[in-house]
């Protein structure tokens, strides 16, 4: 299934008009429109004080780009941090040069 989250569907064109770069993003990077968009509970802003875990050396992550479900595994060139907020109930990656392309994370 595909998935691009967003508070709340697509019910008013306010709605439409914040979710139409995210499909656009979706459908670049995927090769296809998502086929659900979900809603997802996520904090909006990076809390003042995060906690450093270490640098981030990779990703794994699975997609389906088009032919068929995969795993893909992206090495960090220049490290980013991975940190946490204080209580340890949410990551955040800190730091880096990347971007998301057609042909995956690139940076």
């Amino acid at each position: 299934m595909s998935y691009v989250p967003a508070v709340d569907g697509c019910a008013t064109s306010g709605r439409r008009r914040e979710l139409t770069p995210a499909c656009v993003m979706y459908r670049r990077f995927h090769g296809c429109q998502p086929s659900e968009i979900v809603a997802a509970r996520c904090r909006r802003t990076v809390p003042k004080v995060l906690v450093l875990l270490g640098a981030l050396r990779g990703l794994i992550y699975g997609a389906d780009r088009g032919d068929g479900p995969r795993t893909y595994i992206h090495f960090m060139e220049e490290e980013p941090w991975l940190t946490c907020n204080a209580e340890g109930t949410q990551l955040y990656i800190v730091g880096g040069h990347y971007r998301v392309t057609r042909r995956g994370i690139e940076g």
